[in-house]
């Protein structure tokens, strides 16, 4: 699921980007405001921050401390490593929760956006079970952390 939603990240900025510059044009050339454009784009940023999660988790692009296992030696880094990987399943979990309990409120509340009213639950609904797609992934990647079969980043990402 890493790379569609990686895919519906990146569409989504480029969108975000075409709104922004048609608003400015629209104002500039036609002292016309697109009332809209600030609606649509609040309610796209929502996607595109979810669509991170999946994609962060498949590659491993999440911040890692590891000098302190490195100084520990090969099993302690194991264990740092795996208690991480835990800590960051329930982080994640933690955060589907509450965006699924916003999603909630939002459904139940008639929530929208200020301008054009655009229903906001929805959207919501769908960075939630964005985000909760993710929490396998990472469960995946916390069991492979305590087997310690977890492969380790060779791209110079990690710190």
């Amino acid at each position: 699921m890493g790379k569609p939603t990686a895919v519906i990240g990146i569409l989504g900025l480029m969108l975000i980007a075409v709104i922004t510059i048609l608003a400015v044009v629209a104002r500039a050339v036609f002292n016309h405001p697109l009332v809209w454009s600030h609606d649509a784009a609040s309610l796209i940023i929502i996607i595109v921050v979810a669509s991170c999660f999946p994609t962060g988790v498949l590659q491993r692009k999440h911040i890692a401390i590891e000098f302190l296992g490195a100084a520990l030696g090969q099993r302690a880094n194991r264990w740092l490593t795996a208690f991480g990987a835990a800590v960051t399943t329930i982080a994640l979990a933690g955060l589907a929760w509450q965006l699924t309990g916003f999603a909630i409120q939002e459904t139940q509340g008639h929530g929208s956006t200020i301008v054009m009213r655009i229903p906001t639950g929805p959207v919501w609904w769908l960075a939630a079970i964005v985000v909760w797609a993710a929490v396998p992934m990472q469960i995946l990647v916390t069991l492979q952390a305590i087997t310690g079969t977890l492969s380790r980043q060779t791209d110079g990402d990690h710190v």
